[in-house]
């Protein structure tokens, strides 16, 4: 290679005159290898290398542009949003390790939990709930010219015109996915079969980051020698826009290529650069000064074992993103497996012992279980596909969007459930995460049967009748449609019916028993053996099953249906993955006949709109990480239609009720959606295939309590009702039928004598009156149908007007003390003493709201004088008069109203006022003593515990405390303290201060501990920067360590030493020079250990890998 060519003479080249020997010999270096490459490509091809070779044109393709500036900005918003989201999920898997409840769990339940709030799959409820997924996905219609950086969802449609060559539909499937795990900012795993193109799947996913998306590198590719031409060829064949570098040489030469081409380190000028995992490890000094976008580490089997060097190495880069490509992901060596999840996510997989032991790998539970559960945890971060999926033959799956109606029966039930919670909603603190989740449980009962409400079905005796169908306006389709499907016997067909609720399917196992269909059930509660017998009676090809009943949770995995060719998704899923999955047990290998999909969706209603927000989640997931299949499962990837018609989620087939009765020709239309589908593609492409540049996420949706043109949530317009009077009718009298049916507090009597506003007390004594009363009655909002005149609401509302007996309300509130009410009473001889509550007594430390309880009780006291003073206390002259005649005429004098036609009844507080006190009592601690409350504050200012230490905490305090008792009491302490304690702040800042003196402990010992680990023999070769007596810092320095650097009496213990007793030195020093060098030593390490930034150093490669707890 040295050698010079004769002809070079010749030309006579300016460059290699003044080019040096180094310079020369990787010029020659490059060309030998440039050579053997396109020599070793025609060898493959089958071609003559000394042919001409013809330019190989490509029908498609365009050379595309980039804008470097505006990817410099993409660059830094991308990195910003890469590390909040960090950190947030950091706050999340600690909130999650430091809860006892999650630590109850099984090892494999809190991994899986963990995993799924990592991956984003399962979303945080606490803190700042959705904030994660709005940055994550942010809309470009968000952006501005000022920050025209937007964080769009990623997904490829087609083959991008800087792709040179044409993608299969499995292969942008693959991209989408990756494309995916970058939008969430998680690492993944592609395990995709050997030869289904994960080289090209990966190239594509880097040039739209940077064509399309304007992100640009540099990557990095990490991989085997034998492999890094191919990779180099593979960049330059399919996207030979995209800048890359190989960088491979000898230790000669690798100086000059890194000066020559890996610098300046901030603007590297290739996209791409491959190299080898020997060529990081000698050279990761120069690898780790780069900021690399992606670390795409391909065959990656020298990550294995986490003590690597190589997996070491890598860890330490620099990178945003990692992605492992690998055709044998899933190995007998769990603990190998671990390595790769521990390289994606080093705060998620941190144990590997118990990882091992979860997996239980001594006893022979491996083969059995091991692999199955891995699946689970691996579904989000992994898609593997073998060459067999990806062209199965399946036929394809059509989906059909059912539209229902509620029935009167579910209507008048559903109005009842919106306004029993809109009366708890109404309160001034709002309503709460629980009772939301609760009324759109009940909202959902209510939509699917009436029956699965408490008090909806008639009986006893519960009597299965014609009233299981006709209650329910899904009940009322799904019986025609099983009957249509049942009269076509020679086609054999079968049914799957999919429920979220348990009770649902005893209600449809009762409907199938009464009209003779034979079925099979596997909910949660069915056993092992149930399931494969079922399953086996089921599928069997002589078979008299009609129906399959199945949980989605519980039957959405692990089951093999291919014998049905009908499923009825009855309620959806808030996951729409979970729907999806069970459309998998009949749509899968093994399928011979087309599958048709029904989605019951009640119109109008709650369910609504959980289907739509369910679209959007689906339109972003099932768009880039969606059937992300391990190897094992038995279900097919969709194709590039299939994907679309997911994408749809009904939208093929658009099937209207036009009533509650069900006619034949409504039924058929199920059946014609092949031939309509071709009619409606052209409108519903349109409209279901949305730009991603214009997708919001988090827009605004409609309010889930807007039920016919009346929120329900406000609770105001929900209990006024406007009345149309047929007939005059008194005032007094229409407040009278109104008052049957709840309580009333105004009435407004329009001067026309022909309308009325009524307001009731709650919203159920509304909806009742509104049912039952003789007029028409409508809610009184600006969105219902018929809106009360104008006049009436400015004239006549809130005026003052006279409501006659029975109507009234509340007067001004007056506080009376003690001596008011003993003043009061004793002008009033024979009534009865009024008995007032004893006043409570609220402790700072009990974080009681004690100003609002006291308001409360002060009210209480009040309300109870006034209608003492109404019942018992002369009323005027009159009354007095009337009682100087009766005493004149002997008669008895009671000082009572009792000759009154009608006692008024006692005025209380508000059921809202008397749930607030409820709920601001249960929010105190009462059983905290201030003892107790004094040994708690005492440990956290002294740094001893920290602050989620609750069973160290709970030992301190020392009396029948659980640790959940001492945690609920903390976390109440620290949010509320500074509002109930006074000079709390202070306290506050004692306990931040303490717990940043014990961080900065921590620190030091975890710097110690990284120091003395990276030694071999750190008692002969421990150092320290800078000058001084190495030999006694050592050995102080260790004997610091071994005492856990508790250095009060070093001093005295070191003199005291053999080797120190005669040293004139030693002995002339004070024992508080001791110390003080001590913690010399200690900033010395401290510095060593961290970097500007605050990060900890990873330790040198001659050193061995510390331990989780030193590297944490």
């Amino acid at each position: 290679m040295t050698t010079m060519h004769p002809s070079r003479t010749e030309r006579q080249r300016q460059d290699l005159h003044t080019a040096s020997d180094l310079d020369r010999r990787m010029n020659d270096l490059a060309a030998a290898e440039l050579y053997e490459q396109i020599l070793l490509g025609c060898v493959r091809a089958g071609m003559n290398p000394n042919e001409k070779s013809e330019v190989e044109e490509y029908e498609g393709y365009v050379e595309p542009t980039f804008d470097p500036v505006q990817g410099d900005r993409v660059a830094a918003a991308k990195r910003s949003q890469l590390l909040e989201t960090y950190c947030e999920r950091e706050n999340i898997i600690r909130n999650l390790r430091t809860s006892p409840q999650h630590m109850q769990l099984g090892s494999f339940d809190r991994l899986l939990i963990e995993t799924e709030y990592w991956t984003g799959v399962r979303e945080w409820s606490g803190g700042n709930k959705g904030g994660n997924n709005k940055r994550l996905r942010r809309s470009h219609g968000d952006d501005t010219d000022e920050d025209p950086v937007g964080f769009d969802i990623l997904h490829l449609t087609g083959t991008p015109p800087y792709i040179r060559g044409k993608l299969r539909p499995y292969q942008i499937e693959g991209v989408n996915w990756l494309l995916g795990l970058f939008s969430r900012n998680i690492n993944g795993i592609l395990a995709d079969e050997m030869g289904l193109g994960k080289t090209l799947q990966t190239i594509a996913t880097l040039g739209y980051l940077k064509f399309t998306y304007g992100l640009p590198g540099p990557h990095l590719v990490v991989c085997p020698k034998s492999v890094m031409g191919n990779w180099y060829r593979e960049l330059k064949h399919w996207c030979p826009a995209l800048n890359a570098f190989k960088f491979h040489g000898s230790s000669e030469i690798r100086p000059q290529l890194i000066k020559s081409h890996l610098q300046p380190y901030e603007k590297l000028k290739y996209d791409v650069v491959v190299t080898t995992f020997e060529m990081v490890l000698e050279e990761l000094a120069t690898f780790k000064r780069i900021h690399w976008q992606y670390l795409i580490v391909d065959e990656a089997h020298k990550l294995k074992n986490e003590e690597s060097r190589a997996h070491t190495a890598l860890d330490s880069l620099n990178t945003n993103h990692r992605l492992i490509i690998t055709g044998t992901p899933l190995q007998n060596n769990l603990k190998e497996l671990w390595a790769l999840l521990h390289f994606l996510a080093p705060r998620l997989f941190d144990n590997a012992e118990s990882f091992e032991a979860w997996f239980d790998t001594a006893s022979g539970q491996q083969d059995s279980n091991a692999m199955s559960n891995m699946h689970k945890i691996l579904a989000p971060l992994m898609i593997r596909r073998v060459k067999s999926e990806v062209s199965t033959g399946i036929p394809p799956k059509k989906e059909i969007y059912v539209a229902c109606k509620l029935t009167k029966t579910q209507r008048k039930w559903y109005m009842h459930v919106l306004a029993k919670d809109a009366d708890a909603l109404n309160k001034a603190s709002g309503g709460s995460m629980s009772s939301l989740t609760n009324i759109l449980m009940n909202l959902r009962k209510v939509i699917n049967h009436p029956y699965m409400m408490n008090g909806g079905e008639e009986g006893p005796p519960f009597i299965t009748d014609e009233r299981i169908v006709k209650y329910s306006g899904k009940m009322l389709i799904l019986d025609k449609l099983l009957h249509r499907l049942q009269r076509e016997g020679d086609a054999k067909h079968r049914v799957l019916i999919f429920s979220q609720f348990t009770t649902m399917l005893d209600i449809l196992e009762d409907y199938s028993a009464m009209r003779g269909f034979k079925v099979c059930r596997i909910d949660g509660n069915t056993s092992g053996y149930d399931r494969d017998a079922q399953m086996a009676a089921f599928n069997s090809p002589n078979s008299d099953h009609f129906i399959f009943l199945l949980s989605t949770r519980a039957g959405g995995l692990g089951i093999n249906l291919q014998a049905a060719n009908h499923v009825v998704i009855y309620d959806s899923d808030w996951n729409p993955q979970m729907d999806l999955q069970a459309q998998d047990r009949a749509h899968r290998i093994g399928q011979t006949r087309v599958v048709r999909v029904y989605r019951f969706i009640t119109e109008g209603t709650v369910e609504e709109k959980i289907y739509r927000r369910a679209l959007k989640k689906l339109y972003l997931d099932a768009m880039v990480v969606q059937h992300g299949r391990m190897q094992g499962r038995g279900g097919n990837n969709a194709s590039k239609e299939e994907l679309l018609s997911m994408i749809k989620f009904g939208a093929e087939e658009i099937f209207k009720t036009k009533d509650e009765d069900i006619t034949e020709a409504d039924i058929d239309q199920l059946f014609d959606g092949e031939e309509r589908s071709t009619q409606l593609n052209s409108a519903i492409k349109e409209q279901v295939q949305m730009s991603l540049a214009s997708f919001q996420l988090g827009a605004e949706e409609a309010n889930v309590y807007d039920f016919e043109g009346v929120s329900f949530k406000t609770g105001a317009e929900s209990r006024m009702l406007h009345l149309s009077l047929s007939t005059p009718v008194s005032q007094d009298e229409l407040h009278r039928q109104c008052s049957g049916h709840g309580e009333v507090t105004k009435v407004v009597l329009h001067p026309n004598l022909s309308e009325a506003l009524v307001f009731f007390r709650s919203t159920s004594g509304a909806i009742e009156a509104k049912d039952n009363l003789p007029y028409n009655c409508q809610f009184a909002s600006k969105d219902a149908q018929m809106v009360v005149p104008k006049e009436m609401i400015t004239e006549y509302l809130n005026v003052g007007e006279k409501l006659g007996r029975g109507h009234r309300l509340r007067e001004a509130i007056r506080h009376y003390t003690e001596e008011d009410v003993e003043l009061m009473q004793s002008r009033v001889t024979k009534a009865p003493r009024l008995r007032l509550p004893k006043s409570p007594k609220f402790p700072p430390h009990q974080l009681y709201n004690a100003k609002r309880l006291q308001e409360l009780y002060a009210t209480e006291i009040a309300l109870m004088v006034q209608n003492w003073k109404r019942k018992y206390e002369p009323s005027g002259d009159g009354d007095a008069d009337q009682r100087e005649h009766q005493e004149g005429m002997g008669e008895e004098v009671t000082d009572c109203n009792t000759g009154k036609e009608e006692v008024e009844e006692d005025e209380t507080l508000t059921i809202v006022e008397q749930e607030e006190r409820e709920r601001l009592l249960n929010e105190g601690f009462s059983n905290w003593s201030f003892q107790e409350y004094r040994r708690l504050i005492g440990a956290l200012t002294s740094g001893a515990y920290d602050v989620t230490d609750y069973p160290g905490l709970a030992s301190v305090i020392a009396s029948d405390k659980t640790v959940g008792e001492v945690r609920d009491y903390l976390t109440a302490v620290l949010e509320r303290g500074t509002q109930c304690i006074k000079g709390f702040s202070h306290i506050e800042q004692r306990i931040r201060n303490a717990q940043e003196k014990r961080k900065r402990k921590e620190d030091e010992l975890r710097a110690a501990k990284w120091k003395v680990e990276s030694y071999d023999h750190p008692e002969l070769q421990l150092t320290f920067r800078g000058r001084g007596a190495h030999e006694f810092d050592r050995r102080l320095f260790l004997m610091a360590y071994d005492t856990g650097f508790r250095t009060k009496n070093i001093g005295r213990v070191v003199k005291g030493m053999p080797e120190y007793r005669f040293d004139v030195w030693c002995q002339s020093r004070s024992d508080s020079y001791f110390e003080r060098r001590v913690g010399i030593l200690m900033k010395s390490v401290r510095r060593e250990w961290e970097k500007p930034n605050g990060e900890t150093l990873e330790p040198p490669l001659r050193r061995p890998k510390l331990d989780a707890a030193a590297t944490d």
